[in-house]
Parts: C-alpha cells; sequence; structure tokens
C-alpha cells in the first residue's frame, strides 16, 4: 500500500483518496457522467472577476476618479465644505485594486488634485489649505487608509494564491492516485490476459502435439545432433516399427547407407550407387547452408527392408539466441505417386507407339488418298484440253472444282491429324512475302467468280524483301482466310495486308489482316468460330459448305509459329481477320537471271508407282515436246538412269515420286549421286506432306514439288532446273541452288530488270525507291533520248520500259515509236502520264505502248502491269504446240 500526505487535514485527505478510489473503479457509465459534468463551468465570484481583471479593475477606477470630480464641483457649489474628502474614493479604488504601493502613490497625489480642484471652481486653495488647517491632515490620513486597505488587499492576495496553489496540489494529488489506480487496474489486467494467454499457449500447444501425432503425413522432432526426438505415430506406421525402437536414433539409422540394389515399395529394383550419396550429401550441405530443404526426393527403409520414396521438406528450429536446438521435417510416403509415375511412363509408351503408328497412318493414307486425287484432277485437266461441248465441258469443269475441294478437305483433316500428333514440321527456308501475298490473292481470284468483289492487296513499305520460315503454312493460313472471306462477300471488297508489327535482330513479327464486306460474324461467335467444327451459324454450312476445321487449324499453326490468330466483325458489316506469326531475318540474296530455253527435245525420266499418276505426266510433258521415259519403282529407274549413260544419251532431267514401294525416290537419288554425281538435275514430285525440301536437299534432289501440281508450274520448275544445269558454275560439288515452288516465283521477281524514263527527280526517287524495294532491278533514264540510246545499247538487259509521256529532248510517245520503227516490238512499254483524259490512252497505245499507268504512281497498279507483262511471262515456260495427234 502506498499512502501520501500533503495537508495537516488527513481526514479531508483520505476522504478525497477514497472518493477518487471510487471514482476509478466506477464502471465506464459512471466515468461518461463525471467526464460530462467535470466538463461544466463553476460558478466565478465577482471578488475574483474584481481582482482578476484588468479591464474590470481599470473601469472601476476610472469611475471613481469621475465620481471624485463630480463629486467634488457638487460639494463646492452647494455647500463650498468638504470637498477633499471625496479623493477617498479613488484612492480606496486603488489601494483595493492595486495594492499598497499604488494607494500610497494615490494618496500623495490627491493633495495636489485637490488643489487643481480648488482652482477649477474658483476657491482660493490657500485660503483652505493653511488657513483652515484642514487639508494637510487630510492628505495624511488619506495616505494612511490607502496603505491601510492596500495592504489588506496585498495580504488577501497572498492568501488566495496560497489557497490556489494548496488546492491545485490537492488537485494533483488526486489526479495522480487516480492515475495510479488505473494503472493498478491495467496491470491487474495486463496479469489476467498474461495468464489466459499462458493457458491458451498452453491448450495450443497440446493441441498441435495431438494434431502432429494424429497427422496422416509422417512427422518427427530431431534435436540439434540429429538423434530423433518426437515421431508422430504416421512416421512410426509408415516404417513400421514402434516409439521405443525411434526415439533416441539417428535419422540415418533409417535410411540407406550402402551401394546396393534394393526392393521398392513400388515394386520395382532400385540400384543405389555413389551418384545418390553424391546427391545426397548436396542436399545436406543445402539444409546446413539455407536452414531448410523443401522436395527433397530419397529414399527411407522399413521393418522389411524395403527402401520407401519420400518426399522430405525440413526445416532446422532455433531458440531466442539463435541457437539450432533441433529440426522439424515432413517426411511424404510417395509410393503411389511414383507407381502412377510408372504408368503414365508406360502408358507413354504405348501412346508414342500409338502415335508412330499413328504417323505412319497419316502418311500412307496422304499418299494413298492423294494419288486418285491427283489422278481425278490430273485426268479432267487432260479431258478439258480435247474438244468437249458446252455441256461436257460444265461437267468437267464441276468434277475439277469438286476435286480440288475435296482435296482441300482432306489437307485439313490431315493437317488436324498431324497437329494433334505433334507431327506437324515447318521449313526454314528463303521466300518472298510480297510475291507469296500476290500468288494467294492470283489462288483466291477464280472463287470470286461473277461477285461484284474489288479484290486488293496491301503490302506495307517496311515488309523485308525476303524472310526465312515456312512459306507454305504461312501460305496456307492466307489461303484460308482469304477462302472464307471469298465465300461470305457476295459484293464490296476483299482486301490482303502485310505489315511488320514489331522487330529485333533476329525476328520479326508480321501481322496480316484479311478485311471483307461480307455477312459478318456476331460478336458473340467470335472466339467460338476458332473451335473445332464450329461455325457462327449451322445454317451457314448449309448454304457455303464447310467443315468448321480450317480456323482451328489455322488458330493452331500461328500459334505453332509463334503468332495467333483473332477476328474482328459485325453481323452484316464485314469480318477483319487478323493473323501473326514470327520470321527470321536473312540476308537480300540476288537471284541470277536465267533465260527461258525451250523443252522440246529434252529427254526426261519421270518415275511413279501409279500408272494414272505416270500416264497424266507422260500426257503434259509430251504436249511440251519432250521425250518422256517412265518408270514404276527405283530398279527400273537406276537401270534407265544406267542405259541412258552407257548409251551416250543421257537423260536431261529426272522427276522422281517420293514414296514408292520397295525403294523410295530418297533412296534413288543417293545412288543416282553416288554413281553419276550433278550431272544430271533431279526434281522430287510427292503427294505425301510429311515430305519437306530439307530431307529432298539432302538426298541429292535439285528441287521440290508437291502434288498434285499445276501443269503451268511443273513445266516452269522443269525448264528452270534445266537452266541450272547449263550454268557452268552450278555443277560444282554442293553449289547447287535447291528451287521450291517459292524460290521460282522470287526469281521471276528479282531477275526483273526496268529502264525507268523519267524527268522529274522526285518521279524517280519515287518510282526507284517504290521498285527495288519490291526487288526488281531498276536503271534510270532523264528523258525520252536516253532511254533509247540505253535500250539500244543493252536490248537484252530489260525485260520492261516505264516511259513518261513528257519528257524533254524526246517525249515518251516519239521515243516509243522510234524503238518500234528499229524492230523492238516485243519489249514492254508502259506508258505513265497524268494526262487521264479520255483519249490520252487510246494516244498512247496507238504510238505503239503496251500499257497505260496514270499518275499519280498507285503501288499495287504498277505491280499488276509488271506481273502482267513481265513476271507472268517469265515465270511461263516457253511457248508449247500440241503436237498432232
Amino acid at each position: 500500500m502506498i499512502s501520501f500526505q500533503l495537508t495537516p487535514n488527513n481526514k479531508l485527505h483520505n476522504n478525497k483518496t477514497r472518493a477518487n478510489r471510487e471514482k476509478a473503479d466506477s464502471d465506464e457509465q459512471q466515468d461518461n457522467c463525471k467526464t460530462k459534468s467535470s466538463t461544466r463551468r463553476p460558478a466565478v465570484p465577482l471578488k475574483s472577476v474584481l481582482q482578476n481583471s484588468s479591464i474590470t479593475r481599470i473601469l472601476v477606477t476610472f469611475f471613481s476618479l469621475t465620481a471624485y470630480f463630480f463629486g467634488f464641483v457638487f460639494l463646492a457649489s452647494h455647500s463650498g465644505r468638504g470637498m477633499s474628502m471625496c479623493a477617498i474614493l479613488p484612492v480606496l479604488a486603488i489601494g483595493w485594486f492595486f495594492g499598497f504601493l499604488p494607494a500610497l502613490l494615490a494618496a500623495i497625489i490627491s493633495l495636489p488634485a485637490n488643489i487643481l480642484m480648488y482652482m477649477f471652481v474658483g476657491i482660493n486653495w490657500t485660503d483652505r489649505l493653511f488657513t483652515h488647517g484642514a487639508g494637510i491632515p487630510g492628505t495624511i490620513g488619506l495616505i494612511i487608509l490607502g496603505a491601510i486597505v492596500g495592504h489588506i488587499r496585498n495580504l488577501s492576495v497572498k492568501i488566495n494564491e496560497e489557497l490556489n496553489e494548496r488546492k491545485q496540489a490537492e488537485e494533483k494529488l488526486i489526479k495522480n492516485q487516480a492515475e495510479l489506480d488505473a494503472t493498478n487496474k491495467k496491470l491487474r489486467k495486463g496479469i489476467d490476459e498474461r495468464n489466459r494467454a499462458v493457458q491458451q499457449l498452453q491448450e495450443t500447444r497440446d493441441q498441435l502435439i495431438s494434431l502432429i501425432d494424429s497427422s496422416l503425413d509422417p512427422i518427427i522432432f530431431t534435436d540439434n545432433k540429429g538423434k530423433i526426438v518426437n515421431p508422430n505415430k504416421a512416421y512410426l506406421t509408415m516404417i513400421g516399427r514402434s516409439e521405443e525402437e525411434v526415439k533416441g536414433k539417428q535419422t540415418y539409422n533409417f535410411s540407406i547407407t550402402k551401394n546396393g540394389t534394393y526392393e521398392s515399395t513400388t515394386g520395382e529394383l532400385i540400384t543405389i550407387n555413389d551418384a545418390f550419396f553424391d546427391e545426397t550429401w548436396e542436399k545436406v550441405a543445402e539444409l546446413h547452408e539455407n536452414g531448410k530443404i523443401s522436395n527433397w526426393v530419397t529414399y527411407i527403409i522399413n521393418r522389411e527392408n524395403k527402401i520407401i520414396p519420400v518426399n522430405q521438406n525440413i526445416v532446422f528450429v532455433y531458440n531466442n539466441k539463435g541457437e539450432r536446438t533441433g529440426s522439424f521435417g515432413i517426411v511424404r510416403d510417395i509410393t503411389e505417386q511414383k507407381k502412377n509415375e510408372l504408368e503414365l511412363v508406360k502408358s507413354k509408351d504405348a501412346a508414342e507407339a500409338a502415335n508412330h503408328s499413328k504417323s505412319n497412318f497419316l502418311a500412307n493414307m496422304s499418299h494413298e488418298i492423294r494419288t486418285p486425287m491427283n489422278g481425278v484432277i490430273g485426268f479432267t485437266d487432260m479431258l478439258l484440253d480435247t474438244e468437249l461441248d458446252t455441256e461436257q465441258r460444265d461437267y468437267a469443269r464441276i468434277i475439277k472444282r469438286s476435286g480440288e475441294a475435296l482435296l482441300s478437305l482432306i489437307n485439313d483433316i490431315l493437317d488436324f491429324s498431324k497437329i494433334e500428333a505433334g507431327k506437324i514440321d515447318f521449313e526454314e527456308i528463303d521466300f518472298d512475302m510480297e510475291v507469296l501475298a500476290y500468288d494467294v490473292c492470283e489462288l483466291i481470284r477464280p472463287r470470286i467468280g461473277n461477285k461484284d468483289v474489288e479484290l486488293l492487296c496491301r503490302i506495307s513499305d517496311n515488309l523485308p524483301a525476303k524472310a526465312k520460315g515456312d512459306p507454305h503454312r504461312f501460305r496456307q493460313v492466307l489461303v484460308n482466310l482469304m477462302g472464307n472471306a471469298a465465300k461470305f462477300t457476295d459484293s464490296g471488297e476483299i482486301e490482303l495486308c502485310l505489315d511488320v508489327e514489331e522487330e529485333s535482330n533476329d525476328t520479326f513479327l508480321i501481322h496480316s489482316k484479311v478485311r471483307d464486306t461480307g455477312i459478318g460474324v456476331p460478336e458473340d461467335k467470335l472466339d467460338s468460330i476458332f473451335d473445332l467444327f464450329q461455325q457462327a451459324d449451322g445454317s451457314t454450312t448449309r448454304k457455303y459448305g464447310g467443315t468448321g476445321l480450317g480456323l482451328s487449324i489455322c488458330k493452331k499453326i500461328a500459334n505453332l509459329m509463334g503468332g495467333n490468330v483473332w477476328a474482328e466483325s459485325k453481323q452484316g458489316e464485314g469480318s477483319t481477320f487478323h493473323f501473326t506469326l514470327r520470321l527470321r531475318h536473312t540476308e537480300h540474296k540476288q537471284t541470277k537471271r536465267f533465260e527461258p530455253i525451250s523443252l522440246s527435245g529434252k529427254k526426261i525420266l519421270i518415275t511413279d508407282d501409279n500408272n494414272a499418276n505416270i500416264e497424266i505426266l507422260t500426257h503434259i510433258l509430251e504436249l511440251a515436246g519432250m521425250r518422256v521415259h517412265s518408270c514404276l519403282n527405283g530398279k527400273e529407274t537406276l537401270k534407265a538412269v544406267q542405259d541412258s549413260f552407257a548409251a551416250n544419251d543421257p537423260f536431261d532431267i529426272c522427276v522422281f515420286d517420293i514414296v514408292m514401294p520397295g525403294m523410295s525416290g530418297y533412296e534413288v537419288a543417293k545412288k543416282i549421286r553416288s554413281m553419276f554425281g550433278n550431272k544430271v538435275p533431279m526434281l522430287a514430285f510427292t503427294s505425301s506432306t510429311n515430305d519437306g525440301t530439307k530431307k529432298c536437299r539432302e538426298s541429292g534432289f535439285n528441287g521440290y514439288l508437291p502434288k498434285p501440281v499445276k501443269r503451268i508450274k511443273l513445266l516452269k520448275m522443269i525448264e528452270r532446273l534445266l537452266c541450272k544445269s547449263v550454268d557452268k558454275e552450278q555443277k560444282k560439288e554442293g553449289t547447287a541452288e535447291f528451287v521450291t515452288q517459292y524460290s521460282m516465283s522470287e526469281d521471276a521477281k528479282h531477275g526483273t530488270s526496268i529502264l525507268l524514263a523519267e524527268d522529274n527527280p522526285v518521279n524517280q526517287k519515287l518510282a526507284e525507291k517504290l521498285l527495288t524495294k519490291a526487288g526488281y532491278r531498276v536503271d534510270v533514264a532523264n528523258n525520252g533520248r536516253e532511254a533509247v540510246d540505253k535500250f539500244i545499247s543493252e536490248p537484252e538487259k530489260y525485260d520492261i520500259i516505264l516511259m513518261d509521256v513528257q519528257m524533254p529532248e524526246l517525249n515518251g510517245l516519239d521515243a516509243t515509236k522510234m524503238l518500234r520503227s528499229k524492230g523492238f516490238s516485243k519489249i514492254p512499254i508502259i506508258a505513265m502520264t497524268a494526262n487521264a483524259m479520255k483519249g490520252d490512252r487510246e494516244k498512247c497505245l496507238a504510238s505503239g505502248m503496251s500499257d497505260y499507268i496514270p499518275k499519280p504512281i498507285k503501288r499495287d497498279l504498277v505491280f499488276e502491269v509488271l506481273k502482267k507483262w513481265v513476271i507472268e511471262k517469265i515465270q511461263s515456260p516457253s511457248k508449247i504446240k500440241p503436237r498432232n495427234t
């Protein structure tokens, strides 16, 4: 017990202390009431206000002086006597309010004040002061009275201050006692809470021990020396031992310590060697370094000496001083998981075997299905070359279109199966995206038919001249998207756009957009159209056909090529399909020009195990004037090649099907190369989608074409390979270029040489940049005279002339007439002029120009003209005249 005694009034003090304690122990409602009552302002006595307020004291003093003045005047005017006694009012007021010294001073000043007042009222003050003898004694009396009142006032103030200090001390004592009581109360409350916390902690500890002991996961506690202190029931059950057998033992007593072969609880035999112990020591070192380790897969031994695969998670336990006191470990038995993994391995092996069988099935199906389709389409082409009436020709065209549609469906199914089986391969070859894009547009154009639809192709200026990737898959997606646009668009336009979205040192992302003004797709169906066998509306299948495979394949191909496919559309307003893919950069290679040569009289060997395909190829090649020899298998082919060299009449070119019974085309090509080197160019020709350019190149082929292929593409490829075989540089071992259908299109473009006649420097720069960036070779002439001189000096150098009409020295019309007059009738001359009035085109054509391009020059129009007058002619083989039959 702590007591305080600051006043002699113990009873009062004890009463206050007791009252304060009662307040400290009261409930919250009483505290609130006291708080409210303590905020009320107590009544202040008038005496305190007069003594403590400076303004009030000044005002009262001022009023006493005023009363002195008016009282003096009043008495002087009525009685003429006793006026000096009025000075007692201000002396008393000053003494009471300001104390002893101010009162004394006020009494002394009252004498001159009275003299002044006598003078003010016109009374002789000397007579009053000294004759009657009342002035001086009165002043002395005022001094004594003021001193008494001031002294009384000072004593009163001092007593009040002492009383206030004592009161404040008592209040402070009461406050401190209340705070002390509150503190004691908090301490008692804290002690109670701590006791409850200790009790709860003990209960929690008991619960934790109970939970650990009943946990399904095996758990062990060890001391800092690795001895097991507390194993739970699950751990004891797992290793098949009692608590007495485990407690106090080292953990390694239940681990593998020797090399050997052990039987696992999974049923398999596990060989433990030094590598296992090396890994174990690494894990132990990691545990000691980091103080914890997780997902440590190892083994422990049970009572039956079988090893149990376990997954351990261990953490070290430390005390408050940071000293390690032991470890806590959770040891999970993963026997069932290991068994499942073994089953998965078996299932995976079985799946891979099934997948291999599926791949073989796909390869065989690809060959077996495409072969008869090749016959259907090929013989239909042959039939269309004969004399047919209108009805028969319509039937033949329907057969061809149906065959091509069926072939497209077969391709989709096979492609989807390969993607699902993970067997789809991607090429890494150089190709020209611009050429590919225009080829796709050209391929789609027949599907538009008589619809009022304009086909557009927009190529960005930043598109590289060449890229490295898989042109076949790129083309496949574009054809599918463009084919859908053509199918669902009856009027308006279809536009293909190619742009570079992002670029790095090694790769760039191509963003292709196919926009149409067709029927559109509802917004809630935009995602589902990329699902398998899904279309936006079931009625579209009945009206337009299709299976719903195409877009799903496109999306999978795009994802595999590092891109994506998505759509934007509004029903009834058209759609925009986006296709992105990532391609690699390649250095621009300037392809050598080659001149078309005649195929007539050339000797060719074709090998295919299908008689119908041989008959189709024979018909096409004999129509070109070639001497055709056919074989059904690889052995016949090798013999035919050997016999041709023995007879000193070797084949100019060999065309082999890759998939053949007995000996594949790859094996035939390798043997021919081993026997005769690079003397004979060879072309791979196959219907199998599993065969690609890489394997063909490694086998010794010079080129590759998939089946079925259009006649013009086949003849162009043969002509290209024959042209390459004439080049002496290509005969060197390992230098021959591998030719594909894409490289032929690119060479046709990059091999084109243009003479540009333009006098305006700005137009020169614009046209030259446009054409050279697209891969064409351009020479510039500043006027018509210079253009004529350049062409006459090297007429074989140029494939086409772009001639401005308005030029100095010699205009375009006169320059054209001069060239035509000198016998240069075959060179295409294209007019470029800003004159687009009626009759200007006719004037240009009349002067001998081949075509007309209005200014300002449009990129698409220029490329269309070049394709019409140059590219198609370079790609086409020499004119073929059918033989008389």
